[in-house]
């Protein structure tokens, strides 16, 4: 599969080992009719906007705004000293 399909476990992984899944929402909108519109889904963590995503499908907008989530959060928890153990291969949010 190709990595951007991992978006959304990354993210839920990189939450189990922090600060929790619970924290951890998405807002939806669906844009235009249900056959030629799109989504927009915004992923929230303790209700703050950390990734915002669009497609034409649900799950490609969720995976989408799961990245831009991902690479801020763990972006943040680099900042503020957070190293993942040597039992994690926590990959680069550059892919």
């Amino acid at each position: 599969m190709p990595e951007q399909t991992h978006a959304r476990l990354r993210l839920n992984n990189l939450l189990q080992r922090t600060i929790g899944t619970g924290a951890l929402t998405w807002e939806q909108t669906q844009i235009g009719s249900e056959h030629s519109g799109y989504w927009e889904v915004v992923a929230l963590i303790r209700y703050v906007p950390y990734g915002r995503g669009t497609g034409r499908s649900i799950g490609e907008a969720r995976e989408a705004a799961a990245h831009e989530a991902y690479a801020q959060l763990y972006n943040e928890l680099n900042a503020a000293g957070y190293r993942p153990n040597s039992t994690h291969n926590m990959q680069s949010v550059d892919n």
